[in-house]
């Protein structure tokens, strides 16, 4: 009966979650809000479907197999990528917040010191698992934006794993001496060391006997097992199982098969999702909490506003342009799926009271509802608010590009800007870079490029980059709201200026075509034109007609492989072209009937309409053969005709007599 009811419990969780998902997704609303109002609903303190009793196994898996995802989403790659200015950011940002925090909860509220830093750190953690998905959905990983978002979340989870990591210590506090504290403390951190240490050179030459086996569903499994195995191992040590599942996840996601995991897995990431937040949703004890609903809507506020300052601080602090931090700031608004946890072990370990975990996992939901709704907006937040203060100035520290005329402005140092850079200064061409990255500024001044630290988004950064003296304007970042902006501006200020925009979407080319852009070079269709190239070579098309298909496909502005209809001049165009006279080069094999016998005796142009205009011999050419030079196997024939004729020529070469 037990197991019919829980059945039921999941066929109802889950059938409201796919409702919601795709009414969500007709009104084009992130479906993470859906799924909190449908824990809210259908939970005890809605109506009731879900009793109080199994909401807390629901949570428990989703949290655990949420933090898995999220573990091995996470990689030390992207602190790498932002340089050592992201960790001030990030460490700014995480004592700060936990800082402030803690002393409103202290003097506010008479708590004791241990719980208000508890609390505050509780506060100052950011949901990975929203920001992740909205960034996913936006198409913004990997922008500017993105990039130090997820960072600044991977530096947080790794705090909170080492304050999850003292739990054991807390629990001693109160029946042992500091020592002996102390001591456990220090034997749980060791043993997590050790442990990950052996995982670490286990896991890897397992993982590729595994794919060696040639079976994918093994290195699945072994997923699976690594995290319900963390999850286990953690409990007996007194941590958390989702916090073990999240470490799992790290590990995983060091090894050289971290995508194909990521692969595996991600199609159920949206399901583990759905099951966390509505759970979360189910969680809130709504009853309790009503008493304090106007605290709890004060302190929702409060939170995103101070967190998003705070973070848009530190950001600023790091050296990032002040759009961009309070772009980063409104990313980290929330408060995390981790901070559940927290407030759970302090009431556990009688640090904090219950009622307090109630009201806290009330002001994480509601941070959760509105933040996913900024994450979406906040570019547009961000130009507002960047626009409303002070122009924002160069550097003092950046090389000034006044003095240069009919120049090249790159913005962005990326793998892009670089080899543009490299190319232009081999080629004598003068440029300057913009570079809000501090870490790819000093990169390009290093390697002796005129470099302006700021926003090219900004006008005055343009500007003082010698705009209105320059001769092109390259784009290659990976920001689209930014490469909107900086087309717009730069087009109105100059609009004879030649502007070129990188971009990685389909979706944006129009646009940046209307804001002004002179050419729009997507990489999706540039890699489509690199395939096709290859394919016609192989196909021994000559290089010339491939050359003309590539230029008659970027010229019509990519309409031909976005399924456009060609005109009836394009298509006389085309014809035109694969009628039109080429030329290639033909080896003479030994069984071939032009072997041993003369240019008269085989009579190629008669026959074909081909015409030999050279022959190579030996590596040595032989220009405009007479009618009586004999062919020979191992010859190299240079055709000239159409396509049809050199089709006709090829085929009377290679026939065996």
């Amino acid at each position: 009966m037990h197991e019919t009811l829980f059945l039921k419990q999941t066929v109802l969780i889950f059938g409201s979650a796919l409702l919601v998902a795709w009414l969500f997704r007709v009104l084009r609303a992130p479906a993470i809000i859906g799924f909190l109002f449908t824990g809210l609903l259908i939970g005890p303190s809605g109506v009731g479907l879900i009793p109080a009793d199994d909401v807390t196994q629901f949570a428990e898996i989703g949290l655990l197999l949420l933090l898995f995802t999220v573990g091995l989403e996470l990689t030390p790659e992207t602190l790498f990528r932002s340089g050592p200015q992201i960790v001030i950011a990030s460490l700014i940002q995480m004592f700060a917040t936990v800082g402030v925090m803690a002393v409103v909860v202290k003097l506010g509220y008479s708590a004791t010191t241990i719980a208000a830093i508890l609390v505050g750190i509780a506060i100052a953690l950011s949901s990975t698992a929203i920001v992740l998905k909205q960034l996913a959905d936006l198409r913004q990983t990997d922008s500017p934006s993105g990039s130090i978002i997820t960072a600044i979340l991977l530096v947080q989870d790794i705090f909170i794993i080492m304050v999850m990591m003292t739990k054991p210590m807390f629990a001693a506090a109160s029946t042992a001496s500091l020592g002996a504290v102390v001591g456990r403390g220090l034997l749980a951190i060791t043993g997590l060391i050790v442990t990950t240490l052996i995982i670490r050179r286990v896991l890897s030459p397992l993982l590729r006997w595994l794919v060696g086996q040639g079976a994918r569903e093994l290195v699945t499994l072994l997923a699976v097992f690594m995290a319900c195995a963390g999850a286990y191992l953690a409990e007996l040590v007194g941590w958390s199982g989702a916090l073990g599942a999240c470490i799992a996840g790290l590990l995983l996601a060091e090894t050289d098969l971290r995508h194909q995991l990521f692969a595996d897995i991600l199609p159920f990431r949206d399901v583990f999702n759905a099951l966390f937040f509505i759970s979360m949703g189910m969680l809130v004890d709504l009853p309790a909490v009503a008493p304090h609903l106007p605290f709890i809507a004060g302190a929702i506020v409060g939170v995103i506003l101070a967190k998003t300052a705070i973070a848009a601080f530190a950001v600023r602090i790091a050296g990032w342009p002040t759009r961009l931090a309070i772009q980063v700031g409104l990313g980290l608004c929330t408060i995390s799926e981790f901070s559940y946890i927290v407030a759970r072990e302090a009431a556990e370990l009688e640090i904090i009271s219950q009622n307090w975990v109630k009201v806290l996992l009330a002001v994480t939901v509601g941070t959760m509802l509105l933040g996913a709704t900024l994450v979406p907006i906040s570019d547009r937040i961000a130009s507002a608010l960047s626009r409303s203060r002070k122009t924002e100035k160069p550097s003092p520290a950046s090389s000034s590009a006044e003095e240069t005329l009919h120049h090249v402005i790159i913005v962005g140092f990326g793998l892009n800007g670089h080899n543009l850079a490299t190319v232009l200064r081999e080629t004598r061409v003068p440029f300057c870079v913009i570079e809000m990255n501090r870490y790819l500024a000093d990169r390009a001044r290093v390697e002796g490029c005129r470099v302006i630290v700021g926003d090219a988004a900004q006008s005055t950064i343009l500007e003082h980059a010698g705009l209105h003296d320059a001769r092109a304007l390259v784009i290659a970042i990976d920001d689209q709201h930014a490469t909107r902006r900086i087309v717009a501006q730069a087009h109105h200020a100059r609009s004879d200026l030649f502007i070129l925009a990188r971009t990685r979407y389909l979706s944006e080319l129009d646009t940046l075509y209307k804001l002004g852009a002179r050419m729009v070079i997507p990489e999706e269709f540039e890699t489509s034109i690199e395939i096709f190239a290859h394919v016609l070579k192989e196909f021994g098309i000559p290089d010339n007609i491939i050359e003309n298909q590539i230029l008659m496909v970027r010229s019509g502005r990519y309409g031909m492989l976005r399924g456009s209809p060609t005109t009836a001049r394009q298509r006389s165009e085309i014809l035109q072209m694969l009628d039109a006279t080429a030329t290639q080069t033909f080896l003479i094999p030994t069984d071939s009937p032009a072997h041993d016998r003369s240019m008269k005796d085989l009579d190629l142009r008669a026959k074909s309409g081909a015409t030999v205009i050279a022959i190579v011999r030996s590596g040595k050419p032989v220009t405009n053969p007479s009618p009586d030079t004999h062919m020979q196997a191992g010859d190299v024939l240079v055709l000239v005709g159409s396509h049809e004729q050199l089709d006709k020529a090829k085929t009377l070469l290679s026939k065996s007599t």
